[in-house]
């Protein structure tokens, strides 16, 4: 795939992931020798429900949001618009840092919000890379082939201090666009510098090609990095994949545990053995998300010396040789139930109720396409999915304030009293005012006191 999409966000927060705002995107195109193509950015004003925390708004410096013409639909149409245009011809790589965990899930946020599609990055051909993932494999392997930079002996893997490392201008840090800039130049050494990795994590980013490569390489390693510590540590690991069929998430086995001590237990005996996580050889990781793993066969290629490798190869070759062992697990882990039953905010629901029908998708499209309130309203009333009703009136009401039915105003009244006075999974603005005024007498810079005292001001506005 040669269409490669950086993107990046700016949000209100950085916490309450289903509550918060985009407040500026950006995204840039790239060849796969990583031209740039195109470019996109855009800022846009806090919606009258969404708490901007002053913590967030000193970090990103976005204080000219508040007075933004453009609103939040109109951004979000904006972008959709964009990366519809840029996929257009060829599906895109859409690459992020820690996008995994944030801004693909905001993201999906905002397009879900917006009644557009909010799995746009993953479908239609569309893949999604996190490069902060693919980091903690080359801090913990190739740390002497690629500049890792330190704070006080300790790794750090933000952004902007691996841009440091590579020798690129970081003036204008936390803008989305800056961003997006810094993570195309880390893909691009990455290349250069570490070739055969730069391949393997290239050919593995689709679901399918995720299970092919478990399937194919019997030794596969896990890294993960520790905030706290500021270290990176691994396991190294064989799939459980069997012939028949299995999900999305596919249990593995820790190889720095000898398989012989688990082959002879009994179904229940390893279901008991699964259901206790201290004692649990065995881990689930999922495919369709970017993992941070790198293959035996890339780390022999590169020359990097691995300890125990001969012993790893036996116990891999072991587990996979034994079908019994593999489909008791595998039956274990299918009849595992992961879910929530906890009631959940509008916002919140995203991943419930299912996929939208061909029927109402061509209602939300219909939407997108109205061009008066009236029509608009219309499209609204043949929903069948509340969510999309009440999201559709929001929208309205940004679109249309001086339009919109009085009704659909007080509700919209008592969602910003809702958000701003009751306590709930959305940000607290008590604990966000009382942080914002720690802040002020921890004695910030003219410009950071300004930023602190802008946001404080619109969150004493809003109460």
């Amino acid at each position: 795939m040669k269409n490669l999409i950086f993107y990046d966000t700016e949000t209100t927060g950085v916490k309450e992931l289903d509550f918060l705002q985009v407040i500026q995107f950006a995204c840039l195109q790239t060849s796969s020798d990583f031209q740039t193509l195109n470019s996109f950015e855009q800022i846009c004003s806090p919606l009258p429900w969404t708490l901007v925390s002053p913590k967030a708004l000193l970090v990103n410096k976005k204080s000219e949001i508040f007075k933004s013409d453009i609103n939040h639909y109109q951004m979000i149409s904006n972008v959709y618009k964009t990366w519809k245009e840029w996929t257009n011809i060829e599906p895109g790589i859409f690459i992020t840092y820690n996008g995994i965990r944030f801004d693909e899930e905001v993201m999906r946020r905002q397009f879900y919000w917006n009644l557009y599609d909010p799995y746009f990055t993953n479908t239609n051909g569309n893949l999604r890379l996190d490069l902060f993932l693919k980091m903690f494999v080359i801090a913990h392997f190739y740390k002497n082939e690629f500049p890792i930079p330190l704070n006080d002996s300790q790794i750090s893997l933000k952004l902007e201090d691996l841009a440091n490392a590579l020798s690129i201008d970081t003036s204008n840090a936390h803008d989305a666009l800056a961003d997006c800039i810094f993570l195309k130049e880390l893909m691009k050494a990455i290349s250069i510098t570490l070739p055969n990795y730069y391949n393997e994590i290239i050919n593995n980013i689709s679901k399918d090609d995720v299970i092919r490569s478990l399937k194919d390489k019997a030794v596969h390693f896990n890294c993960y990095f520790i905030p706290r510590s500021k270290t990176t540590k691994c396991y190294p690991f064989t799939a459980l994949i069997s012939d028949y069929a299995f999900n999305k998430y596919v249990p593995v086995f820790d190889l720095s545990k000898d398989p012989d001590l688990y082959f002879d237990l009994n179904y229940s005996e390893l279901e008991t053995l699964i259901s206790n996580p201290k004692e649990n050889p065995f881990k689930r990781i999922a495919t369709n998300k970017t993992l941070p793993l790198i293959s035996l066969d890339t780390l022999e290629s590169d020359n990097i010396e691995v300890e125990d490798k001969d012993l790893y190869m036996q116990r891999a070759d072991a587990i996979r040789d034994n079908e019994s062992f593999k489909e008791k697990v595998l039956d274990i882990y299918n009849s595992m139930e992961f879910s929530s039953t906890r009631k959940l905010n509008i916002e919140e629901q995203i991943y419930t109720n299912g996929f939208p029908s061909s029927i109402e998708k061509d209602r939300l499209n219909n939407f997108h396409n109205a061009m008066t309130y009236e029509e608009k309203i219309n499209v609204i009333n043949s929903f069948e999915d509340d969510r999309y009703k009440e999201f559709g009136y929001r929208i309205c009401a940004q679109e249309y304030s001086d339009q919109v039915d009085n009704s659909v105003l007080i509700n919209l009244k008592d969602l910003v009293h809702q958000r701003f006075n009751e306590d709930g999974p959305w940000p607290n603005a008590q604990k966000n005012l009382e942080e914002g005024k720690a802040l002020l007498e921890d004695e910030p810079s003219e410009s950071e006191k300004k930023l602190l005292q802008i946001a404080i001001n619109s969150i004493e506005n809003s109460l």
